[in-house]
This record gives C-alpha cells, sequence and structure tokens, in this order.
C-alpha cells in the first residue's frame, strides 16, 4: 500500500474515517466491512459480551441492538501509533467509569445492554472473522459472579456456538478457585480469563500457585489482563479497575516463570509496558501475546524481536469496535501477508488446537 507511513501518523476522526485506509469500505448498517482478498477465516482473541454482576441485571444477549454503544465511542478521533486506550476522550472515560459502575447494580447500564451476540456476529461476519475467544470476568463477589454460566447458556440457545470458543473466568486466590476450574473444564471451556485489577489480586500472590498448578494438570492455558494503562492511581494495590496497578507486568514475572508448562495469554501484550511484556516473552516460550491496544509501531517491533509466532490478534469488543484494532494489525503487517495471516487466524487455530 503506499503512503502507509502517512496513514499511521494521521489523526482518524472516528470509526466511519477508516473507509479512507484501502482496507474497509462503510456499509448501511454502520459497520465497516473487510475488502483484502485471500483474508479469510480469522479468529478474534480477545472479546467480552456484557460484564453485568453483583446485583446487576443480566441483558438479553440473544437480542440484535440497532448499535453497539463502545466504550470508544463511533466519533472519537483514532491515532494509529498509541496505545488502545489512549485515544478514549475525557466523555468516554466518564462513561465508561459510570457504565462499570452501573452494570453492578439494579439499575444497569444504557452500554451493556447493547453487548450482545449478534451484535458482535454482524461485525464478525464482515471482517472474516470466523471465531471469537470469548472471555467473562469474575469479580470475586460472594454473589451475582456467575458470568461464565450466564455466557455459556446464552452460547448454548444462539445456536452460534460454532463461532466462538467460550473461556471461564475465575478469580485464583479463592478457597474454591480450583474446585471451580474442574467443573469448568468439564463443561467445555477452553481456557481460564483472570483479571487481577477487576478481581483486586496480584499474580503473584502464592495464594494462587496451587490454581496455577491445577491449569496446567488440566491443560486450560491462562488468559490474564497484563499492563498499565495510564490510568493508575498512585495507590499500589488498592483500588478496582483501571485506576488498580496489579496487572503490573512485574508480578507476572515469577508466576510464569515458576510454571512453564502452563500456557499465559498476555492480553493487550503488557498496555504501556509492552517493551517489558517483550523481555518476558523473550526469555518464556510458554507466554503468547494478544495484540490487542498496541499501536502499529510496537506490532512491528514485537514481529523482529519475538517473531510473529506466539502472536495472536484480539480485539476487546465491546470496548473497542474490532475493526478499529483490525485496522492495526494491517498497517503493521502491509507488505507480508504470510506474517498477517499468522497473527490474524493460523497462530490462533494452532493454540486452541483448531489447526
Amino acid at each position: 500500500m503506499k503512503n502507509a507511513a502517512m496513514f499511521e501518523q494521521r489523526t482518524f476522526a472516528g470509526l466511519r474515517s477508516l473507509a479512507e485506509l484501502p482496507y474497509f469500505e462503510w456499509t448501511d448498517d454502520g459497520l465497516l466491512k473487510l475488502t483484502v482478498d485471500g483474508l479469510d477465516g480469522g479468529i478474534d482473541g480477545h472479546a467480552h459480551f456484557a460484564t453485568n454482576g453483583l446485583a446487576g441485571p443480566k441483558p438479553d444477549l440473544l437480542l440484535r441492538q440497532p448499535e453497539t454503544r463502545y466504550f470508544l465511542d463511533k466519533n472519537s478521533p483514532i491515532r494509529m501509533n498509541n496505545y488502545m486506550g489512549q485515544n478514549n476522550t475525557e466523555q468516554d472515560v466518564s462513561n465508561m467509569t459510570q457504565s462499570l459502575l452501573m452494570q453492578l447494580t439494579p439499575e444497569g447500564s444504557a452500554w451493556t445492554t447493547t453487548h450482545t451476540i449478534p451484535n458482535l456476529i454482524a461485525e464478525m461476519d464482515l471482517l472474516h472473522i470466523a471465531k471469537a475467544v470469548i472471555l467473562p470476568l469474575a469479580y470475586g463477589f460472594p454473589y451475582g459472579d456467575d458470568m461464565t454460566e450466564w455466557y455459556m447458556d446464552s452460547i448454548e440457545k444462539s445456536g452460534k456456538k460454532d463461532r466462538f470458543i467460550l473461556c471461564g473466568a475465575v478469580k485464583p486466590t479463592l478457597p474454591d478457585a480450583i474446585e471451580r476450574i474442574k467443573q469448568l473444564k468439564l463443561k467445555g471451556v477452553k481456557g481460564i480469563k483472570i483479571h487481577p485489577n477487576m478481581a483486586l489480586f496480584t499474580p503473584n500472590d502464592h495464594l494462587a500457585w496451587a490454581f496455577y498448578e491445577e491449569c496446567a494438570r488440566l491443560g486450560l492455558p491462562l488468559l490474564p489482563h497484563c499492563g498499565l494503562v495510564g490510568k493508575e492511581s498512585a495507590d499500589p494495590g488498592k483500588t478496582m479497575g483501571y485506576t488498580g496497578r496489579h496487572a503490573d507486568v512485574h508480578n507476572f514475572v515469577e508466576p510464569v516463570q515458576d510454571f512453564p508448562s502452563l500456557r499465559w495469554v498476555l492480553c493487550h501484550s503488557g498496555g504501556l509496558q509492552n517493551d517489558l511484556v517483550i523481555n518476558l516473552a523473550r526469555e518464556n516460550k510458554n507466554v503468547w501475546l494478544d495484540v490487542q491496544g498496541q499501536g502499529v509501531e510496537n506490532i512491528r517491533t514485537m514481529i523482529k524481536e519475538l517473531g510473529p509466532e506466539r502472536l495472536m490478534f484480539g480485539s476487546d469488543w465491546p470496548f473497542f469496535a474490532v475493526a478499529s484494532l483490525l485496522s492495526r494489525l494491517l498497517l503493521a503487517t502491509e507488505g507480508d501477508n504470510k506474517v498477517r495471516k499468522m497473527i490474524f487466524s493460523e497462530n490462533a487455530a494452532r493454540f486452541w488446537g483448531l489447526a
């Protein structure tokens, strides 16, 4: 593609303006359609549905909503060479914070009601994505923490089970964590999502060691939220969500090294700590990275420093539109269709036993 560097340096005026890239066209439904020939069977390695919990209502995940309300508004500017979350405007951050709180209360969230199975599939179909890895969250609440079962039941009823690779969600330091992953394995989950910030634990807490050992024994890879994102509080560990520091890359070094037979997919490639994650992955072959959120130059650096074999595409839908992340991968791999296909589909197919 001519003038790739020009596109990388541009600030795009919202989601629709990404149609100015030679990879997409804008549809009448208000979505982007992939127009790249020979790029099929993609796997989105990082997606969610509504993440309601505690006392929050459970939206009907089977409903097709007129549009998806992303946490990066469709009209917010998009820059290609920064960490994706840095595109969020003050209003976006306010909306996300409000939604994350409301989804835990009986009032519910107007955003998460749109985070449904048909809405995700609509984007997948237009972007040549065959499957999505679905990641529920476990907060560690005493009740209302059954997101995995809710997702599982909804996927079963959707008639689209073949489009998803469902993981389970567990807080590793809870007393029943080991029994829970045993039960989830029996129910067919393919991996385990852990979220140190949301569940308020650090990955190097030795209370989680037996949990990691059991995941390795069961052949269940771990997919943790990993890295700092620039919104952290000065408090070293007491704040929740994206203001917490529990997911600092330094906290993963010991468990990654102590459990070499356990495969780790470090989600977001460490966020703003991408250089640290590259070093960790270089030294530990049990570490894979989803490239979600990383800018074009950082994706190229990961390919150069690590090789493409352990890199996988991910969108973090519905925090972001799938195409807004796919555009970064396409720019980063311009001129190298082999590497592009590896990260878009082939590596994940191999990781999940589909190839």
